[in-house]
């Protein structure tokens, strides 16, 4: 592992850059943070104590073994939702949805043909009238 970043109060762990909120981060009360830069680090402390460094990672792999977990199921949804837009985006009605006019230009179009009924018309023109361009 190259490099772990521990926020214990935000439950947030990156570990080579990606980052995610873990709710199994448990840490002493005293601890803000942990570091490591893929061979050295250091202890955080949010009460005065000063830095302690550390020269190991191994007392925090329950962390960094949740973290791994949770990075896969991210991955694999974000791989099922692509998977899932792109079969959508490959259906006709996807495709046509995108390139017919809306619907409004095509109710438009109809009353300019004068395809309604008497009513109808009556009704659309009043809202024309009444709002013009």
């Amino acid at each position: 592992m190259s490099t772990l970043t521990i926020i214990k109060d935000d439950k947030w762990v990156a570990v080579n850059g990606y980052g995610c909120t873990l709710d199994s981060v448990s840490l002493p009360a005293n601890v803000h943070a942990i570091q490591w830069d893929g061979s050295a680090g250091w202890i955080e402390y949010n009460d005065g104590t000063k830095n302690e460094t550390i020269d190991s990672i191994s007392a925090y792999s329950k962390i960094t073994n949740d973290h791994a977990s949770k990075k896969t199921q991210e991955e694999t949804a974000e791989k099922n939702l692509a998977d899932e837009i792109a079969a959508l985006e490959a259906t006709y009605g996807f495709k046509r949805q995108a390139e017919y006019p809306s619907i409004g230009d095509q109710l438009d179009s109809l009353y300019h043909a004068g395809t309604f009924d008497a009513t109808m018309t009556a009704t659309i023109k009043a809202v024309k009238d009444k709002y013009p361009k």
